[in-house]
């Protein structure tokens, strides 16, 4: 007969933990949700089996399914009790990938500004003018990718602060995408940047530095990620969802997987094809994006096709109309 009490045997069911409850026999009695759920099993049909089926003897931790379990016991006087918990040695891991993709990502940028430093300072008097050129020019463009890793890098500490020092303002849209593709027209000469907007479109609530942040890692990365010569098409909206203002940024690259699509908006990935191997990059501009985005009321969403000729992706975000209650509530939250 099961002797767990009805309103314990509810708290542990839910626990976001590995709970299971034996006899003196080793016997299960009761197996939680998450067990269940770990080993793909039926609750019922679990009792009656061997404790040591599924955990190993006398152990203090237990590796099942890419983590490792701290195993906790107490007893009873009908059961035992055996807690599994995730032992937070994934946070080692994620460290450990930061470290490496950060140092790679500085060494690339770092040996080349030195080695056509070193060259210069060698053979200057050797080198002619369009070889000085080029080798000025690859240290200026190293020196920005430097400068632009750093940049993501103190960008991602901010957004990691839960009250990030955003100013709101009424801001046009429109005005500050043109300001945005001016930029980028000198860095993509090859590519046309179009920008449509809707007539009556209401300004949108936002930190205007960090809004222009956004619309540079999306314009960017929509230039960087196209076929030669595709054009990079920005739609401003009024969008379906009130109160909202649709921004679409659409590229005619080479388009994200299905099963990556949830993927780009994490940390230091990037998805890889022949059209990112040929670009450099780190992986955080939409981490960064997204979450600026939310930290301002807005959403961010992606369609994109692999199939050619209609290849390519669109990116959507909503941001919040600068209406007057909207500013007043803005107001009061930052107080």
């Amino acid at each position: 007969m099961d002797k767990i009490d009805v309103n314990f045997k509810k708290i542990i069911e839910n626990l976001d933990s590995i709970v299971l409850a034996v006899d003196y026999d080793n016997k299960i009695v009761f197996a939680n949700k998450y067990f269940c759920t770990l080993f793909n099993t039926n609750c019922e049909l679990i009792k009656g089996k061997n404790l040591y089926d599924f955990l190993p003897e006398n152990a203090d931790t237990v590796a099942l399914k890419d983590y490792t379990y701290k195993i906790t016991k107490f007893d009873d006087e009908f059961y035992s009790y055996y807690y599994l918990t995730v032992i937070d040695n994934q946070l080692e891991k994620v460290y450990s990938d930061f470290i490496s993709t950060v140092s790679h990502e500085l060494r690339t940028p770092l040996t080349s500004i030195r080695g056509f430093a070193d060259t210069m300072l060698m053979s200057y008097d050797k080198l002619d003018k369009a070889q000085i050129q080029k080798f000025l020019t690859i240290i200026k463009e190293q020196s920005n990718r430097l400068i632009k890793l750093v940049e993501n890098l103190l960008s991602i500490s901010k957004i990691q602060v839960q009250h990030s020092n955003l100013v709101f303002k009424s801001v046009n849209a429109k005005s500050q995408i043109e300001q945005v593709a001016d930029i980028l027209k000198n860095q993509y000469p090859t590519h046309p940047f179009e920008i449509k907007c809707e007539q009556n479109v209401p300004n949108i609530l936002v930190d205007e530095n960090k809004f222009q942040q956004i619309m540079i890692n999306l314009l960017d990365n929509a230039a960087k990620y196209s076929y030669e010569k595709g054009s990079i098409t920005v739609s401003i909206s009024n969008a379906i969802k009130e109160n909202f203002v649709s921004i679409k940024v659409e590229d005619h690259g080479v388009g994200i997987e299905p099963q990556n699509l949830s993927k780009i908006f994490e940390k230091f990935t990037r998805i890889e094809n022949h059209l990112t191997r040929k670009t450099q990059g780190s992986g955080l501009g939409l981490y960064i994006v997204k979450n600026l985005i939310e930290k301002m009321g807005g959403q961010i969403c992606v369609k994109s096709s692999t199939e050619l000729p209609n290849s390519g992706s669109v990116f959507e975000i909503l941001m919040p109309v600068a209406s007057y209650t909207s500013q007043s509530k803005k107001k009061l939250e930052d107080k």
